[in-house]
């Protein structure tokens, strides 16, 4: 069973972090030099740390708890920076929440993925007492740090309880607050059924009446939506 649950872990893993928060990183850089992004890396980056968190201590755990423990014990493997505690809260407080809550960082930090070069990621801006974080360095941390966290799961395929434990926690926040979410997803379904706000996924309705569109999605495209439990077999 514990190989079973690791496979479809491993699914998981390859299809909603690599064909997903991952690709999509790469997509934003592919296109920076145009661009310029930084807090979208930013936000891309702080999702997968707190998935990976949860999928180790469980989701039930606060999301400071999972967040700073990926960042010690993980990213840390890959910047020692990352170990320093002080900085893993605030990555937490001030990066994560910062961005997802208000919109934008903290006081005390400031953001590019261009300005500066990526060796100044985490050094102290003397001028304006600013601590840099270069997005795409940040990124690229954390894919490092996710590839060998997994590769650590893969060599403790024998541990059944450890294999077990991960992927309960992956179950549950699948089927977090399933109750009341099918309750209201179930009564807006049939809203949008009502008014005939519904298309088919491999076509769609006209534009207007002069110029039809049709919406496919290439063969290898994985839609951005949420797991469900059939989905990781």
């Amino acid at each position: 069973m514990s190989n079973n649950n690791l496979q479809k872990l491993n699914n998981y893993f390859e299809k909603y972090i690599d064909r997903m928060i991952i690709k999509d990183i790469e997509l934003l850089k592919a296109r920076n030099d145009e661009l310029k992004f930084s807090y979208p890396y930013i936000l891309l980056t702080c999702s997968g740390i707190d998935l990976f968190g949860g999928i180790e201590k469980g989701f039930a755990k606060a999301s400071e708890y999972r967040i700073t423990w990926f960042i010690t014990e993980w990213m840390g493997k890959v910047n020692p920076l990352y170990k320093e505690s002080s900085l893993a809260y605030l990555i937490y407080d001030s990066w994560r929440c910062g961005v997802v809550h208000q919109a934008t960082l903290k006081k005390g930090f400031e953001t590019s993925s261009f300005m500066y070069s990526r060796d100044k990621h985490l050094h102290l801006i003397e001028d304006n007492g600013r601590i840099f974080i270069h997005a795409i360095q940040f990124a690229d941390d954390f894919i490092e740090a996710q590839k060998t966290y997994r590769k650590y799961i893969n060599e403790n395929a024998t541990k059944t309880i450890y294999i077990e434990s991960l992927y309960s926690h992956l179950l549950n926040m699948i089927g977090e607050n399933k109750k009341k979410k099918n309750k209201y997803f179930n009564q807006f379904s049939k809203f949008l059924q009502k008014n005939n706000l519904v298309f088919k996924s491999t076509s769609s309705s006209t534009k207007s009446a002069s110029q039809e569109t049709i919406t496919r999605l290439p063969d290898d495209a994985v839609p951005s939506a949420a797991p469900e439990e059939d989905d990781l077999k």
